[in-house]
Order: structure tokens, then C-alpha cells, then sequence
């Protein structure tokens, strides 16, 4: 099964690589496709194609509909509804998302679905999130800079379904039509970060906290991200699958415990089951409190994937389960793979996967706790410095205390004060401010290694094809004892850091300039 998903894979990735999306009539080749899955032979080019196809159907979707051209500039009307709550970027400035009900160019209002991204100057002094709104506003379709090595601003946008960006100008026309009324858990969502906000003397970790329960990191400052970056645990802030399994697991237990000592429980359902339906449960309820983001979501389906075989009596691998999660993310979302953070954490699961399948010796439990971060920080630094050009030297150090410490500790605490705080905002933001606490605890140890002059290593930007023989090099070198000849994928690794692209000699200067319309 792995291979045929690994075929579906490449073929959403082929898409990418296209600079427009086939013609419909490319369609008409479906039926055909689904034909070749019944010989094993063309099962894997069959996926191939079918990830292809899947992956133009899905992006024709997800840009339509579109802000015509000629509404760029103009004053218009919308009518639609606040999708989160407005958040501050700047003096004088703040920004949301907002969902388009219907449009008004001056000839009419007319039916207009999609998500935009507004900035208010000031020019409303009070919004929240659900409330309904007539705006004027002023649109632009996803536009970004063209500066190759910079920020892909247009792609994000895609990513995020964000058909268009504008502000809100000052008019008689905002209104507003009616007050939020937010219903289920996006009403709890808005409640915990009114509590969080409505906190006296905040703990200085009390954004990563909010990060931590409700998916919002916009508070967290840019210290606290630079010592994150240096110290590689950016990771820890993303509600993703260390957390969400993490708290699954814990149900689990908890459930598992509590249900085998009821004798008329355990007789209408074994105790490992009903264990296995509570933590999927508890993976979607955090899930959908941090927002249901893709890691979020990505997460919550290999949690699925390893409850289900227990529900149904099945043995399911890591690598088993991984591959599902795969498969399942790209038919939920297959422009997932424009994101680096769903590579990264797929490709994290797979070292963890390869690292427990192979053979370990007799060390001790600290030791394999700390082998695995080295690793995992060696392995990742293909991806990191194609991505990033930079990866953090001191991340081993940093993860072997920081991961257990803010999983165990941090975000129980975290989610432990966001259920009270549904019933009582001062109990809940007193246990808010104790996990804002541990957190504050265990700080002065990563700004300590964030302040190494070697904690944060920069290069150039690897050439594209030093990646292939750089994951071989990696495979082989970290295979397990006893296979002859590992040192070679050392020499594998080689060109990623010694092949560099072509760059201006001594006393000389290169100067590109960019003409893109403007």
C-alpha cells in the first residue's frame, strides 16, 4: 500500500510544478485511469495520474471565484460576517478575516462567496468576531512580490483560500447588521481568548500559553520567536501531532483506567475501545480549539488511524499509519504540499518511525531520548536548509528538556485551565498563569543556548539536486548497527554543504534588477 500512496503523492507534486492548470477536457481521462488500477502493473502510474488529477480539480476549486480585475481600486459594498477576532499589527492597525456574503460594485448587490483578508486604519473603532457587517472596502486579488529567495506572500494566500486582500474605508455605509452570535466551538474559541486578554499582569509566556490552547500565536513577540528559531523549538508553539497525541494518549489511559472498573462498562464495550473513541474524540475537540489548522488536522488523522485498528482489532505500523495520514491529507487538501510545515512534520514522523524500527542496544531511556533529537536534528537539516537556510546547532540540548517539560507539563496545565475557564474566568486564569509559569521556568535555559554565538547555523541555499543524494546519504548512515560501509552516506551529504551556486568573485558585485509591472 505504501508505494501506490507514495505514486498519488508525486502526482500532487507534479502539479505544482506547472505554471497553469490542465484543460478540463483533461478530465475525460479519468475513467481510463481508474481502469489501469485493476493490473497490478499499472496500479503505480494509475495513482500517479490520479494524484495529478485530483490535485487540478481540487486547485480549479479553490480559485473560484475570483475578484474580477476590473473591481481592483474601486470602492465597493460587502456584506458578510467577521470570521475571527480583529487582531492588532500595528499602531492604528488591525486585521481579519472576513467571509463575503454578497458584493455591490454600484450596479446592485449580487451574490459573492469567499474568504478575504481586511485591514482596518481606525476607521471602526469596535469589531468582533461572528458579528455580520456592510463594509466599503477596497480589494486586490492575491498579489505578492516576484524577488526570487523572499517570502512566496501570493502562495500563502492560496494556501489559505484567501481569494482577495483589501481595507476598510471610511464611508456612511459601515454598518453594523448584526451583533456576533457565535455558536459552538468558535464561540469557545472567542470566550478563552477574552479570558486570556482580560488577564492582570500577564506572565511574560502568557502568549505562548494562548498559542498553545486556541492556535493564536500573534502575541508571542519577536524575542520569543528569535529564541525559539535558534534553539529549534518553534516547533513546540504549533499545535500539531506532539500535542494533540500527547493528549490523546492521555484520555486514553485516563478512559481505559476508569472504564475497566466498571464491571457493566467493560461488559458493553472493552475498555480499550471505548479508551480508543475518547481520545479520538479529545484529538478533534483540540484540533477544532486551536483553529483546525492542517497540522492540526493532519495530526488528528493519524490519531485516527491508530485508534480505529484498536477499535477494530487491527495491528497497524507507524509507517502504516503514516503513509494513511498521507494519503488522507492529500484527498482533504492536496495543496497541503505548497506548505514546508507539512513536509516537515511527515518527514519528522518518518525518522521517528525508521529510529524505532531499528535496533537500539542496551542503553539507557535518557540516552535514546537524546539519540533521537540529534538525529532528528540531523536528518531535518536537508529540509531546513532548502527552506530556510539556517537550522539550529544546540536543537538537541534544547528539545531534550524543553519537549517533555512543555508536553507533560505546559499544555495539561494550558488545557486544564481553558475547560475551567468556561465555567470560571478567575480559577481558569489562575491555572493559565501556572502553565504561563512552567513555561517562564524552563526559559532561561533556551535563552541561554539561544545566546551562543554557534547556536544558529546559516549557509547558502542548497542546490536543488544535492537534496536526493542528501536523504540517501541520510538513510544510509543512520542505518541500524551491524550494516557495513555507513560512513558512505556521509560522503552523500558532501555536496549539500560544499556545492555552491555561482556568486560574484572577490571585489566584484552581481546586481539583478527586477521588473515586474509596477
Amino acid at each position: 500500500m505504501q508505494l501506490p500512496i507514495i505514486a498519488f503523492l508525486a502526482g500532487v507534486v507534479a502539479l505544482q510544478f506547472c505554471s497553469t492548470l490542465p484543460s478540463i477536457l483533461v478530465y475525460t481521462l479519468v475513467p481510463f485511469t481508474l481502469a489501469l488500477l485493476r493490473w497490478p502493473r499499472t496500479r503505480i502510474p494509475a495513482f500517479l495520474i490520479l494524484g495529478f488529477f485530483w490535485a487540478a480539480l481540487r486547485a480549479e476549486i479553490a480559485f473560484t471565484p475570483r475578484l474580477d480585475a476590473g473591481l481592483e481600486g474601486k470602492t465597493l459594498l460587502v456584506e458578510g460576517m467577521l470570521l475571527d477576532i480583529p487582531k492588532s499589527v500595528a499602531p492604528g492597525k488591525t486585521r481579519f478575516l472576513f467571509q463575503l456574503e454578497r458584493l455591490d460594485a454600484g450596479a446592485g448587490w449580487s451574490d459573492f462567496h469567499g474568504k478575504v483578508r481586511l485591514s482596518n486604519y481606525a476607521v471602526i473603532e469596535s469589531m468582533e468576531g461572528g458579528e455580520r457587517w456592510r463594509l466599503a472596502v477596497r480589494l486586490k486579488r492575491p498579489r505578492g512580490f516576484s524577488n526570487p529567495g523572499g517570502f512566496d506572500y501570493e502562495r500563502w494566500l492560496f494556501e489559505q483560500r484567501i481569494i482577495a486582500t483589501g481595507y476598510i474605508r471610511k464611508d456612511p455605509a459601515n454598518q453594523r447588521l448584526q451583533s456576533g452570535v457565535l455558536n459552538g466551538i468558535t464561540a469557545v474559541r472567542h470566550r478563552l481568548m477574552k479570558t486570556i486578554d482580560g488577564m492582570d499582569n500577564p506572565p511574560a509566556s502568557l502568549g505562548m500559553v494562548q498559542a498553545l490552547t486556541v492556535g493564536d500565536r500573534s502575541d508571542i513577540s519577536v524575542q520569543q520567536w528569535n529564541t525559539l528559531r535558534a534553539t529549534g523549538t518553534s516547533h513546540l508553539m504549533a499545535i500539531s501531532g506532539l500535542h494533540i497525541s500527547l493528549v490523546a494518549g492521555l484520555v486514553f489511559w485516563l478512559v481505559r483506567f476508569s472504564w475497566s472498573r466498571g464491571t457493566r462498562l467493560a461488559e458493553r464495550m472493552p475498555a480499550r475501545k471505548a479508551a480508543a473513541f475518547a481520545a479520538i474524540l479529545a484529538a478533534v475537540l483540540y484540533a477544532l480549539l486551536s483553529g483546525f489548522n492542517i497540522p492540526a488536522r493532519r495530526a488528528v488523522v493519524m490519531v485516527a488511524v491508530f485508534m480505529l485498528a484498536i477499535v477494530f482489532d487491527r495491528y497497524t505500523s507507524l509507517v502504516q499509519a503514516l503513509c494513511l495520514a498521507v494519503l488522507v491529507t492529500l484527498i482533504i487538501d492536496p495543496i497541503a504540499v505548497l506548505s514546508v510545515g507539512w513536509w516537515l512534520s511527515f518527514w519528522a514522523v518518518a525518522i521517528i518511525a525508521w529510529l524505532i524500527s531499528g535496533r537500539h542496544g542496551r542503553q539507557g531511556a535518557g540516552y535514546r531520548w537524546f539519540h533521537m533529537h540529534v538525529v532528528l536534528a540531523i536528518c531535518m537539516l536537508p529540509i531546513l536548509l532548502v527552506s530556510f537556510q539556517q537550522a539550529s546547532v544546540v536543537a538537541p540540548l534544547a528539545n531534550f528538556l524543553a519537549v517533555p517539560w512543555v508536553g507533560m507539563l505546559v499544555v495539561p496545565v494550558a488545557l486544564l485551565g481553558a475547560l475551567v475557564a468556561l465555567i470560571n474566568d478567575m480559577a481558569g486564569q489562575f491555572l493559565l498563569g501556572i502553565s504561563a509559569g512552567l513555561l517562564d521556568f524552563i526559559w532561561p535555559w533556551l535563552s541561554f543556548l539561544a545566546q551562543l554565538d554557534f547556536s544558529l547555523w546559516h549557509q547558502h541555499q542548497p542546490l536543488a539536486w544535492t537534496l536526493l543524494p542528501a536523504m540517501l546519504g541520510l538513510a544510509v548512515l543512520f542505518l541500524p548497527r551491524g550494516f557495513p560501509a555507513r560512513w558512505t552516506g556521509l560522503v552523500m551529504l558532501l555536496p549539500l554543504f560544499l556545492v555552491q551556486p555561482d556568486r560574484p568573485s572577490q571585489n566584484e558585485v552581481w546586481v539583478t534588477l527586477l521588473d515586474v509591472g509596477q
